[in-house]
């Protein structure tokens, strides 16, 4: 479990610097953040406002870097509870994905 949760703490990380060098080094917004979810995991409107509302809490958090891995797997956590089985199952696969690019 500890490792699914670095691994995907990990992969969200490195998607967030790879957008970055992409835009540019702008930040993403949790909006934006939510809407690729969307686009992935076919996110109900309910869904979605409570996964913004945790992304914007999240972003408004002056973090260290281990504060903010802890805080990422607290969030990666919450965000599954709010998913279907088959969410789930979509989001557990984006992370694995993403620490494989590594």
């Amino acid at each position: 479990m500890k490792k699914i949760l670095f691994l995907s703490i990990m992969a969200v990380m490195y998607f967030q610097t790879i957008d970055a060098q992409r835009r540019g080094g702008e930040k993403r917004t949790p909006e934006q953040v939510v809407e690729n979810l969307d686009k992935k995991l076919d996110l109900t409107d309910e869904q979605e406002k409570q996964i913004t509302e945790l992304y914007k809490d999240f972003f408004n958090q002056k973090l260290s870097r281990d504060e903010r891995k802890t805080k990422m797997d607290e969030l990666n956590s919450k965000i599954s509870s709010l998913l279907t089985d088959e969410q789930k199952a979509k989001f557990d696969k984006m992370k694995s994905e993403r620490s494989k690019r590594k």
